[in-house]
Order: C-alpha cells, then structure tokens, then sequence
C-alpha cells in the first residue's frame, strides 16, 4: 500500500493534468452540440457492443416481465388485425401502420433493443442495437407499445444513438384528445422526475382535466397522429403568463425501456422537400 501511495505522490502531476483534460473534455461533449454528436458518432460501435454484452446479462433477469409487456401488445396486434383487416403485419421486425382515408402517410416500423438509457441527467440519450444497415436514418421516430420514446440522432452501421424524450431540448407537436387543441410537450429537465412533462401554449379557456389523455398531433413526419403521449396529472393556472400550467404524466417508463420500435415515414423526404420551399415554424 506505502509503494502505491509512493506512485501516485510520484506521479501525482500527470494524473492531476489527466483528471482535468478528462474534466474538460466532458464539459466540451455536454454542453456542445457538434462536438457530442461528433462523440457519439465516433464511439457507437465500440461502446454500443460494451453495452450490448452488459445488457444482454441484465435482460436475463428480466426476462419474465419482458415477456408478460411483449404478450400484452401481441394480444393488442392480433386485436387490431381481427378489426381492421386491411392491417399488414409482415413479420416481426417489420410492420405498417395504416393511415385513414384523409391521411396518405406510411409508416414502416422496425424493431430494435436499448442497450444504453439515460434518464438523470437533462439532456438524455439512448442507444438501440440497430443502425444505418438496418435502414435506420437520423431523423426517424422512436416508439414502444406504450407511447413516444424519442427521435433518432446519429447512426453507424449497427447502432443507433437517440434523443430521449427526457430531454429539455426535445420537443414533440401535440394535441389534447378531448378538445382537439394543438400544443407542445417538452420535459422541464428535472432530473428527479422522469415521469412527468408539461404540456406548453394551452391557453385558459381550453377545458383540460386530470385524466384527459395527451396524443401526438400528426403535424411532424416524426410519428403518426393520435399515439399517446401520457395524461393529465395536473392543471393551474400559470401566474406569469396567460397559459395553464399542465403537468402530463408519461406513458412511457422510461427506466425499464427494453424494446423499441423505430418510425420510417416513407413520405418524409418529399414533405421535408417541400416545407424547405415553403418554411413553417413548428415543432417536430
């Protein structure tokens, strides 16, 4: 123990300079832009088969529960075919979601596992064991059985690295089922509730209450319309402003995400064609 303690002593100038150059290089990958997306495209292979060895001793131990959700939206499917025939379900990794008669968007839904999620920190992120071979594309729409996961942000050839819902930059386009009004979900960031966003630019004559269920409006080419988002857990008055204060409870867990499935509109590219003609702010 004294000849290590003599070591570090030693050395004690060059680990110090390590911890720092370590220390800057966090600060410059979290709160840069570029930079992380440059990290995390440079890094995904390596650390996405690290977290997929780690992951795959986890999802040993929850194997069961996994299961009893993946029989629950099996049941659900089966459901929604004897119901709409019309329904395509082409296998297991893929299948199409069908739009109504005033909406001509196709959707194509791939299958894929987390092996990395985050969810303390108020920017987060999370990793799927699919990537750019797979078909998977930045830009795409990320889902499970229970409601909106997030968006995909940079891919390699077999992995994928998202932008969570959790985090406070990440806004979605959404709609109050029962009066039909548009508005915006965004999480706060607070690190201490991952189960809870706000619902943004409802103004106090909208008749909103607990319970009332929050879905995706359809306005982006990110996700379909009419997929839960959560509920209302809460509604005041906002004193600073015009607007109610509206607390959603999310319908995703997010800290027991385990499968994913991931949203290729196929009408994306000529819509993104011809809103980059015709701009309008919104939100995805």
């Amino acid at each position: 123990m004294g000849q290590l303690f003599a070591f570090l002593y030693k050395y004690r100038a060059f680990f110090t300079f390590l911890i720092l150059e370590l220390f800057c290089l966090w600060l410059i990958v979290g709160n840069n832009d570029y930079q992380r997306n440059a990290y995390f495209k440079t890094t995904a292979g390596l650390v996405g088969r690290v977290n997929q060895t780690a992951d795959n001793v986890g999802d040993y131990f929850g194997l069961k529960q996994v299961n009893t959700e993946l029989a629950q939206e099996n049941a659900r499917l089966r459901q929604l075919l004897l119901q709409r025939p019309k329904a395509m379900l082409d296998s297991t990794e893929v299948f199409a979601i069908e739009a109504d008669s005033t909406d001509s968007v196709q959707y194509i839904l791939r299958a894929a596992e987390i092996i990395n999620n985050s969810i303390r920190q108020s920017h987060n992120f999370f990793m799927i064991n699919k990537g750019e071979k797979d078909g998977i594309q930045p830009g795409m729409g990320v889902i499970n059985q229970r409601g909106i996961v997030g968006k995909i942000r940079s891919v390699s050839a077999n992995f994928s690295v998202g932008i969570s819902l959790l985090n406070a930059q990440n806004q979605v386009s959404a709609k109050h089922k029962n009066s039909g009004r548009f508005a915006t979900i965004q999480w706060d960031g607070d690190s201490r509730d991952p189960r809870h966003a706000q619902l943004l630019y409802v103004t106090r004559e909208v008749n909103i209450a607990v319970g009332d269920s929050v879905l995706t409006s359809g306005f982006s080419t990110l996700y379909p319309k009419d997929l839960l988002i959560g509920t209302v857990a809460s509604v005041a008055p906002d004193p600073n402003q015009r607007d109610l204060k509206v607390d959603v409870a999310l319908s995703v867990d997010f800290g027991k995400l385990a499968y994913v499935y991931v949203i290729e509109n196929v009408d994306r590219q000529e819509i993104d064609s011809l809103a980059a003609k015709n701009p309008i702010k919104d939100n995805e």
